[in-house]
């Protein structure tokens, strides 16, 4: 038992002054009432995925510098005229960057597809521009690419704030229509560059297929019983 520096009397464990004098009892001394019975959960699988996903992107670089290196010495060495291994070089580096991404190394759905968008818009650049002309990514490539990274972005982060986020049954409603305003803008650029024209065809018939699928999947979600529902939750964790 503790006694009071200042008087002498007996204190309890847990006091922080002494009862009779007043004085206050240094707080390396103050020992808590009572103890956790029971240690504080911890997580273990968030540690384990995380050492798990840093080995296979470091697996996947080393493959990729290793090739990377390869093809850069047998360029060198064979000296070609066409452009392959340079094709070859440039989407070996982008895929490093693609595994970057889909392995979770950034959290927010819109920044990842911003980055892999602003990714592959550099690569088309980058493969148009080795024989010094750019010819198919300005006129093919960017009008598809930037259009359609902008409107995941925008379903991303209106999945992100609404009310469906624990929901994920949800996402391929919103790929589906994603798909279905972005499969229009590819049609109308193969027309536009090939034919100097506007026009819709197999496109349109692709979005309406898209859309009443997911109508069809998000009508479903609202009319089945809530036994099912729950059940399902169960099975597919959405």
């Amino acid at each position: 038992m503790p006694y009071c520096s200042q008087c002498g009397v007996s204190l309890e464990k847990s006091e922080t002054h002494c009862p009779l004098c007043g004085y206050k009892v240094p707080e390396d001394l103050v020992k808590p009432t009572a103890e956790r019975a029971y240690p504080e959960g911890q997580n273990a699988s968030v540690e384990r995925n995380h050492r798990i996903r840093n080995k296979i992107f470091y697996t996947y670089f080393m493959i990729a510098a290793a090739a990377t290196m390869i093809l850069i010495v047998l360029m060198n060495i064979i000296k070609p005229e066409h452009h392959y291994f340079t094709y070859a070089i440039i989407i070996i580096i982008a895929s490093v960057l693609y595994v970057f991404f889909l392995l979770g190394y950034i959290k927010k759905a819109s920044i990842v597809l911003g980055c892999m968008g602003i990714l592959t818009s550099f690569i088309c650049l980058f493969l148009d521009s080795t024989d010094n002309v750019l010819s198919w990514s300005i006129k093919y490539a960017l009008p598809m690419i930037v259009p359609a990274t902008l409107i995941f972005m925008a379903f991303a982060m209106l999945y992100r704030k609404s009310k469906h986020i624990r929901h994920f049954i949800f996402i391929p409603v919103y790929i589906c229509v994603s798909l279905a305003i972005e499969i229009p803008i590819i049609e109308i650029v193969i027309n536009y560059n090939l034919y100097q024209r506007f026009h819709l065809s197999w496109s349109l018939i692709t979005a309406i297929s898209l859309l009443a699928f997911s109508g069809i999947i998000t009508g479903l979600y609202y009319r089945l019983p809530e036994y099912i529902k729950e059940r399902l939750i169960r099975i597919f964790h959405i």
